[in-house]
């Protein structure tokens, strides 16, 4: 029995329950230092207490013996590969159907319930109908595989669980929550090791590690810079400091254009500022400018001179159906009514609607 790992399973469960050792003991006839015990793995329980804790932790048996295969990293990654391609080939109910059945399937494996959520997360921009009845629940299953993460502090997943509830919450408008997660983030992760891990490996002689290691951290950082620059430019239109939010997406468009990254967001953020300057000959001018610079953009970095190693999670079909519906988003894009008739913007959309096929 030890091989089973019972006293984990009882452990994981109590306390995605959030009931305490005493709870447990009362309603399976034990005393709370028994279950100490299960659960630090110095003993384990009597045969005949099996159906009685797998009834209390509201598990079967084949989950509190663990006889469901056990998940390595490597098949998560390989798993979702292939969700990926449900999400994008068979849209997001058939890809949130399927991770619901594998969570069934593999109901003890962190690294599974991380890797679901943040896909639940990054495929929800696909859902058609982002009405709260409809959209809310996905992200909460999304929060609720990521505070079980959180909950049991798995130390290897738990900053990357921080981070992902941070995210939903801001996007459910959650403010104090997600505040709350990067607080808690910010006092349990405050050193990011990939930021000296390619010097290392380049001191180890591991060059090509080192110089992929080095490319995709160059890539975050800078998917990051313009994040927090288009934040401020944000903050400066929000104040109506327009020549202040000019100077902020300048850069932005500086920096996607020396490094070929960023989808040309730049462009459409300037474009936006110049509807709310009233400037719409300007601002249909970036917008066709945007939609030459999108539809120009390859589908990964092979060809890209600074990200020629970075290989994306998505490949390049899948590439292209997210691209099209990104497309189909600005071509149905209300705010962008303003500009129609003016023949840039006219041009811009008509090249969207040429190439959605």
């Amino acid at each position: 029995m030890k091989n089973l790992n019972i006293g984990d399973t009882i452990l994981r469960c109590r306390k995605e329950k959030g009931i305490t050792q005493e709870q447990l003991s009362n309603m399976v006839g034990v005393s709370a230092g028994a279950v100490c015990k299960w659960e630090t793995g110095n003993s384990f329980p009597d045969i005949e207490l099996l159906s009685p804790l797998a009834r209390a932790l509201n598990i079967s048996l084949d989950e509190l013996l663990s006889f469901n295969s056990k998940l390595l990293e490597d098949d998560v990654i390989n798993i979702k590969k292939k969700l990926s391609e449900v999400f994008i080939q068979e849209g997001y109910d058939a890809g949130y159907e399927e991770c619901k059945g594998l969570l069934n399937e593999y109901p003890n494996s962190v690294y599974l319930k991380l890797t679901i959520a943040e896909l639940i997360q990054m495929y929800s921009m696909m859902y058609a109908d982002k009405s709260e009845k409809l959209f809310k629940p996905k992200m909460e299953c999304a929060l609720k595989l990521l505070d079980q993460i959180v909950t049991i502090k798995d130390a290897k997943y738990m900053s990357q669980a921080l981070f992902s509830i941070a995210s939903i919450q801001m996007m459910l408008e959650n403010y104090d929550e997600s505040e709350k997660a990067l607080k808690e983030l910010l006092t349990s992760s405050s050193i990011d090791p990939m930021t000296i891990y390619p010097m290392l490996l380049q001191r180890q002689g591991k060059n090509d590690e080192a110089n992929v290691q080095g490319e995709n951290m160059l890539l975050s950082h800078i998917i990051q810079s313009t994040s927090m620059l288009a934040t401020i430019a944000n903050i400066s239109i929000s104040t109506q400091n327009y020549e202040n939010a000019q100077i902020y997406i300048d850069a932005i468009r500086k920096i996607q254009s020396l490094f070929n990254v960023g989808l040309h967001s730049g462009d459409y953020n300037l474009c936006k500022l110049y509807i709310k300057r009233g400037q719409l000959d300007c601002a249909a001018k970036y917008f066709k400018i945007y939609v030459e610079g999108v539809i120009s953009t390859e589908y990964d970095y092979s060809n890209n001179k600074f990200f020629k190693d970075v290989q994306l999670e998505v490949a390049a079909e899948g590439q292209k159906s997210v691209r099209k519906k990104t497309y189909q988003s600005y071509i149905d894009d209300s705010a962008l009514n303003v500009l129609k008739g003016l023949k840039d913007y006219e041009e811009g959309i008509r090249l969207l609607k040429a190439n959605l096929y």
